[in-house]
């Protein structure tokens, strides 16, 4: 089996550990669902018994208990073991135990006349719990065995939700099936027997599946150690070793509590709405209200998972931490018994597990592999100290007489401190979150090759820039948090002052170009990821211009990788200067698709602006040539590929007439002709309809253009001779290769400066073929230009001779 670090890189996992993956899901969920099922029928039982003696009448909190002590008493042998042996075999050994547990269980119901029976019930109870205790650590560290460490956050995420979705269905299906028997038979302890055996009938298909997981290998070097079944806190030393798992480990401990605190009040909220025993009511209650939790907690975090499936998203866990305040509050004030009621335990589910998804995964990825099980079992050795906690506190509101309500309110108070502890720890990434959701919500955000950012290590992000939401769209597609460089005049903006600090910014200024490279390699020296948009500015003519060296020494001195990042899809939105404003525009509609391509890594001294320019080029040419858009091209591919190109430039606005003054079946009349299917509010025109219109963009070549009225707001000569025009005419340059029909280069008005920022742009070069049109491959060889990435599909090329593209995107020749 390939080891996590081929598995990082590899873009696909291997078929049979994917298969691996889901029989250790499948397991770790039937046997979470078996062993609640089992807790849920002696609470069940315990609740129509309750006069019978003290241990029924607190059976939930006996129960809680006994379930904590095997981790607190074997964590650190279950860690143990599951470093030394094969994971795989531990769950396996697990699986036989879990089974012979159910034979005791089965015997003691069915000796329900001998005195002590519950007793002999809680025993067998406890030798569950110690199954369950060995298997936690096994099946959370074969995971990052079989799936590697770039998708352990989405993997972990299954695992919490499988075993969740277990605790709870098991649960649920208990409470049901056994108020269903009680109804039938008034008979308590047989009620319970007969589910328990059939349901025992699940621990051999749980043993099958554990034998169809891939084989996974020991570890001998992990030797056993003098005295090590004494150190119960040995685990304890590993998690608290480092302060990020240490805190990650106290939030999932306190996840537990509330969870357990949680249950054990849900059983006084089901004796508060049938305090009658008498019949089934109350279990069939207890397996409700434990059903509408689970839709919570399943809901929650199936959303955590998803929203981590690339990257883990510390931010959600003091979002989800406010969360459970909430729905504690909103639980406790509804009225008893409510719909309201209802939905405030579903939310405060939903809450639960946005907050410990992202907890688990990130602890299992700080963990060292040969550490892993051991720092599982500590972390399962703090969550019973949790559970024991509520067991306590939970016990001493019922001496109390606090109904649940009331204690439902009460739990809201240390969950609230919790909550700021964890913002207070956090603020950045609950910040970049809550930033980054908004972005989401507007655009439709698509990574590609995001592998290609180094995992670790000091890396420049070097991107075009299109408009004010470019950081946000980036860092939204990166799986490594982003800081980005932004000029400190932004710091003395009082409103922004703590917000850029909060996400993280590089503040560099534009006077002290020395302070800025050695701020920005500085980041970089200390391994942060930095994004830097080496433009200088947002481009109002939607191509790329020049690209300012700076970037240069900022990689040498912080000496780390650079990889070119594209952007495509974001010019036309209200945060671009397409239409010539930013912010007054309509958006075309919400979730606005954008795609995010990272480029191949280049080493610090290959990073010169002609090679990173030559790598934006190549990966624009590979986003607008994946659009969706050339399924609407139907038979005229060349002019619909035109007209595609000539819509993502800057030269047109709503209402404008198009004049062809070339013959019909001309490239340049099919080019006009495609252009009005794409330019809202445009129109194609002959020569006959061309006197009652005022907004006029004419198209020919030099020698038809001389027929031009002088009317025309634009004019353009697409000259397949690349003569000069004459100089009486003023009109645009632009070049369509002759052989290919291709529409290769135009020039633009020179756009309008954008307020505050007065750095011209060119849209005109004398003596140019115009600015290089988006979407195509570039190579400057020594007889020319040569051009692909024509159309979809098309590897035809076109060579420019004596010509080069220079460094602000114009086709010059090579002699200018």
């Amino acid at each position: 089996m390939p080891d996590s670090i081929d598995l990082d890189h590899s873009p696909h996992l291997p078929r049979r550990n994917w298969v691996s993956i889901v029989l250790v899901l499948v397991v770790q969920a039937l046997n979470s669902f078996s062993d609640n099922f089992v807790k849920m029928l002696l609470i069940a039982l315990s609740i129509i018994i309750a006069n019978d003696s003290w241990v029924g009448r607190h059976m939930e909190l006996w129960l809680g208990a006994i379930f904590s002590l095997p981790y607190m008493l074997f964590a650190p042998l279950a860690g143990y073991w599951s470093d030394r042996f094969s994971k795989r075999n531990v769950i396996i050994w697990m699986q036989v135990m879990q089974i012979i547990c159910f034979i005791w269980l089965a015997l003691a119901l069915w000796m329900q006349r001998v005195p002590g029976s519950l007793e002999i019930c809680l025993v067998g109870f406890f030798f569950l719990a110690v199954q369950a205790a060995v298997l936690s650590p096994a099946k959370m560290g074969v995971m990052k065995e079989l799936s590697g460490s770039r998708r352990l956050g989405m993997v972990s995420g299954w695992l919490q939700v499988t075993m969740l979705a277990g605790i709870l269905g098991g649960m649920w299906a208990g409470g049901i099936w056994y108020g269903t028997e009680y109804e039938k038979t008034h008979d308590a302890w047989m009620s319970a027997l007969w589910p328990l055996i059939i349901i025992s009938l699940f621990g051999i298909g749980e043993l099958v599946a554990a034998l169809c997981i891939q084989k996974t290998p020991s570890h001998p070097e992990v030797h056993w150690r003098k005295g090590m079944a004494l150190e119960h806190f040995e685990s304890l030393k590993i998690v608290f070793r480092r302060r990020s798992i240490r805190l990650a480990a106290l939030g999932v401990t306190y996840f537990w509590f509330i969870s357990n605190a949680l249950s054990f009040i849900l059983v006084t909220l089901t004796k508060e709405l049938h305090p009658d025993t008498g019949g089934g009511d109350g279990p069939m209650e207890l397996a409700k209200v434990a059903g509408i939790l689970g839709i919570g907690v399943i809901s929650g975090s199936f959303f955590a998972s998803h929203v981590s499936k690339n990257r883990i998203e510390l931010g959600l866990i003091p979002l989800g931490g406010f969360g459970l305040v909430v729905g504690l509050l909103w639980s406790g004030l509804a009225s008893l018994g409510s719909a309201w009621m209802y939905a405030g335990i579903i939310f405060t589910g939903a809450a639960g597990g946005c907050f410990m998804v992202p907890l688990y995964a990130f602890a299992q990825d700080k963990a060292e592999r040969q550490e892993k099980a051991r720092i599982h079992a500590g972390m399962n050795l703090m969550d019973c100290l949790g559970t024991l906690v509520a067991v306590a506190i939970v016990a001493l509101m019922k001496s109390l007489e606090f109904s649940a309500s009331t204690q439902f309110l009460l739990l809201a108070i240390p969950t609230f401190g919790a909550a700021v502890y964890t913002m207070r720890l956090l603020p950045q990434d609950l910040v970049r979150f809550l930033t980054l959701a908004v972005v989401r919500l507007i655009y439709k955000v698509r990574p590609f090759h995001d592998d290609r950012v180094p995992k670790t290590g000091g890396v420049l992000l070097l991107s075009n820039h299109v408009s004010y939401v470019d950081a946000l769209v980036v860092a939204a597609a990166s799986r490594r948090p982003v800081r980005f460089v932004m000029w400190d005049v932004l710091y003395k903006v009082w409103w922004m002052n703590g917000f850029l600090r909060l996400v993280g910014t590089v503040p560099i200024s534009p006077t002290r170009a020395k302070d800025a490279i050695r701020s920005v390699a500085t980041a970089l020296k200390e391994g942060e990821v930095v994004c830097l948009f080496p433009e200088g500015q947002i481009t109002r003519h939607g191509m790329i211009n020049e690209l300012r060296k700076g970037f240069e020494l900022m990689a040498r001195q912080g000496d780390a990788q650079v990889v070119p990042v594209y952007l495509d899809g974001l010019y036309g939105s209200i945060f671009s200067f397409q239409g010539g404003r930013f912010f007054t525009k309509m958006p075309r509609h919400l979730r606005y698709p954008v795609s995010v391509r990272f480029g191949t890594p280049l080493g610090a001294r290959e990073a010169s602006a002609s090679a990173v320019r030559h790598e934006m080029l190549r990966l624009g040419s590979e986003a607008l040539l994946a659009r969706k858009s050339w399924e609407d091209a139907h038979d005229d591919l060349p002019a619909f590929a035109n007209a595609f190109r000539l819509s993502e430039v800057e030269w047109h606005r709503p209402g404008d007439v198009f004049l062809s003054l070339e013959p019909e079946d001309s490239i340049v009349t099919r080019t006009v002709k495609a252009l009005t299917q794409m330019i809202p509010g445009s129109k194609y025109v002959t020569r006959a309809g061309e006197a009652h219109s005022s907004h006029i963009v004419a198209f020919g070549t030099r020698y038809s253009l001389s027929q031009l009225t002088g009317k025309e707001r634009l004019a353009f000569s697409l000259d397949s001779s690349m003569d000069a025009l004459p100089s009486e005419v003023k009109a645009l340059r632009g070049y369509i290769d002759p052989t290919t029909e291709t529409l290769l280069s135009v020039e633009v008005p020179d756009p309008i400066p954008a307020k505050g920022d007065e750095e011209p742009q060119h849209g005109r070069r004398a003596g140019s073929l115009g600015r290089l049109l988006p979407g195509f491959l570039i190579e400057n060889l020594p007889d020319g230009l040569q051009i692909s990435g024509l159309l979809p599909k098309d590897n035809r090329q076109v060579l420019l001779k004596a010509f080069h593209l220079d460094e602000h995107g114009f086709i010059v020749a090579s002699n200018a």
